[in-house]
């Protein structure tokens, strides 16, 4: 019966299935799904620990003083009350489009 139990038991993996990690994340901030604690209770142990990391790093980047000037910066390009467009092509140098680096950081 034990070596029954043990052949039922999943193998670990060593890599964290990206794809469900990042649809889980994005199904965190859709208002029409729930029962997220259920899936990540079902999720490998990698997946959930890469789930975690991830929205640690976000919460500590959200929290970060450097990320006040990036939210100074996209409130400014939205001063107009229109939504921020992205600088495709087509709104390359217009006074709509706004380039917003990425937030680099260095610990």
């Amino acid at each position: 019966e034990a070596v029954e139990q043990e052949n039922m038991l999943r193998p670990l993996r060593a890599m964290p299935d990206f794809a469900q990690v990042y649809s889980f994340l994005g199904s965190i901030f859709d208002p029409d799904t729930s029962g997220h604690l259920q899936t990540l209770k079902a999720m490998d142990p990698i997946d959930v620990e890469t789930v975690l990391l991830l929205m640690r790093n976000l919460s500590m980047n959200l929290t970060s003083p450097n990320f006040a000037a990036h939210l100074s910066l996209l409130s400014s390009c939205n001063s107009g009350g229109d939504p921020i467009k992205s600088e495709g092509m087509e709104n390359l140098g217009s006074p709509q489009s706004c380039h917003l680096p990425f937030m680099v950081t260095s610990e």
